[in-house]
């Protein structure tokens, strides 16, 4: 936990919808204020600019947030499931499988403004 009086460090946070086989990924960024965790747009001061897309993009953000070091934060990834061959009938056998995956990395911001994997 950050204590008072920390450095306050300006960070820049990329969040986005990706084309991906089958589907699209999806990045997000989660940062913890006082005892929740909340989206980086709800950071006070947050500036969140809109880029440009490209090939493969769905759309993009990038997000400038001043942190004191030590803020947490976690990315989340969502992306399609793997493609799993089935039997015609393979669905009246059992419930349908979760059509997404979900990753969770934790991270820390350094003394220099460099994002530390927690672990």
């Amino acid at each position: 936990m950050a204590t008072a009086g920390a450095r306050e460090l300006t960070i820049e946070l990329t969040e986005g919808e990706y084309v991906a086989a089958r589907g699209k990924t999806a990045v997000t960024w989660l940062i913890k204020l006082n005892d929740a965790w909340v989206h980086l747009s709800e950071w006070p001061g947050a500036e969140v600019e809109r880029c440009q897309t490209k090939s493969g993009m769905v759309w993009q953000n990038l997000t400038r947030l001043t942190v004191p070091a030590g803020a947490q934060l976690t990315r989340v990834e969502s992306r399609p499931a793997p493609y799993i061959r089935k039997d015609a009938l393979d669905y009246l056998k059992s419930a349908p499988k979760v059509a997404r995956q979900v990753f969770r990395q934790e991270f820390r911001v350094g003394p220099r403004g460099d994002l530390i994997r927690a672990g």
